[in-house]
């Protein structure tokens, strides 16, 4: 069972109102992008059909820009979520924004489940640049995520720094608990004190035992409750050198080394008291998943290729970027059910190198492999309960 008739029944299962030449359209179209990756033309050659190449172009044109599927779009989402997150009570979603093309006109506000890994997508909009962080954006978007996620689950929000006071405030007024990270100039008050400092001086206690610093005010000009927990890990002894062997010296290079070198403060919600600073530095420790999404998108090579997309629509970037959810939910349980038969795509000389390859590489090579179904209904079913056993989440009682 491949990537068509796994999306056929989810849309055809949990989306009913969806029609029902639609719902075959974008599954064929699904499977066609899991060898051409998110590109109108290339899409169109992959097409199984007896039509000519014309008329497989322009179908898959059509679909991206179909109103209906526009308006279907957060209802395929939430079926996505809702059946992955279904037994859930507790979830840890990264947030965060990528360009999607090259001159920064189109940028991705995505939402994504941590699990084991790698992050599985959620939610995600397409805004133009000069709505890059908007607090009205960021606002819809969480009240958007809030109907996607099962009812009964409680999400905590991971964010890097890009993320400040007033995100916070959106998410407290959503009920959402929230970790996230100060940096730069950002001013910080204890709360039983009247004294503003950089947060930056508080680096010198970091420690690689994670501390709880207690309760502070952060952003002078729009203060939020927040709690401070500080880490610092061991160096990794991770040097960017040129192809001399010397250390890089360009202004880029600086820039992330002094980033890499700085400790995590983090800045939790009040609603997590509950939540040891050690756990706390185990929930943001898995942020860089959402990272590794944008590059499965993006990557030309070992991706979707998306960059490589000569689409400048957001309607039709944003029904690419439905595609590409789709297909990397259809590669999870292709993934985990090869591996379980037995798949392996050995590098190197070494057997082992195998096991280096993430779910989604592998399933990317399965279908490269085999181009008809050789997984049965059974092997796909006990794929998806492995996937959702490998949802992250923290126990506690709120």
């Amino acid at each position: 069972m491949h990537a068509r008739q796994i999306i056929q029944r989810l849309l055809g299962q949990e989306c009913p109102s969806i029609h029902a030449k639609r719902r075959a359209c974008l599954a064929q179209i699904v499977q066609a992008a899991a060898r051409a990756g998110l590109g109108v033309v290339r899409i169109g050659k992959q097409l199984r059909s007896q039509t000519s190449l014309r008329h497989r172009i322009k179908c898959c044109d059509r679909l991206l820009s179909n109103p209906h599927l526009a308006k279907e779009r957060v209802q395929i989402y939430r079926a996505m979520s809702q059946r992955l997150l279904q037994s859930r009570q507790y979830v840890q979603v990264a947030v965060d924004w990528s360009e999607i093309r090259a001159d920064g006109s189109a940028q991705l506000l995505r939402a994504a489940a941590i699990i084991e890994g790698r992050a599985f997508t959620l939610y995600e909009e397409v805004h133009p640049q000069e709505r890059l962080a908007a607090s009205l954006v960021h606002k819809c978007f969480m009240k958007t995520l809030k109907t996607i996620l099962p009812a009964h689950c409680r999400a905590i929000i991971i964010t890097d720094a890009g993320f400040r006071a007033t995100w916070f405030k959106t998410l407290n007024q959503l009920g959402f608990g929230w970790v996230g990270r100060i940096r730069n100039r950002d001013l910080v008050c204890q709360q039983n004190g009247n004294d503003w400092f950089g947060c930056k001086s508080l680096y010198s206690r970091a420690t690689a035992k994670a501390r709880d610093l207690g309760y502070f005010f952060h952003v002078r000009s729009n203060p939020v409750d927040c709690r401070l927990v500080l880490y610092k890990s061991k160096s990794k002894g991770r040097h960017c050198l040129t192809k001399s062997g010397q250390p890089a010296r360009a202004h880029h290079s600086k820039k992330n080394s002094a980033a890499q070198c700085e400790p995590w403060l983090l800045a939790v919600s009040p609603a997590l008291a509950q939540l040891r600073a050690d756990d706390i530095i185990k929930i943001y420790s898995g942020r860089m998943q959402i990272e590794q999404t944008f590059r499965d998108l993006k990557n030309a090579k070992w991706g979707m290729a998306l960059r490589h997309s000569q689409t400048t629509s957001l309607l039709r970037l944003a029904a690419l970027l439905l595609i590409g959810a789709l297909l990397t939910y259809a590669l999870w349980l292709i993934g985990l059910a090869a591996r379980a038969a037995g798949y392996e795509v050995h590098y190197g000389s070494h057997p082992k190198a195998g096991s280096c390859l993430s779910i989604f590489s592998l399933a990317m090579h399965w279908v490269d492999d085999y181009r008809r179904p050789r997984l049965s209904p059974s092997a796909i079913k006990y794929a998806f309960i492995e996937l959702v056993s490998m949802v992250r989440t923290w126990e506690f009682e709120g």
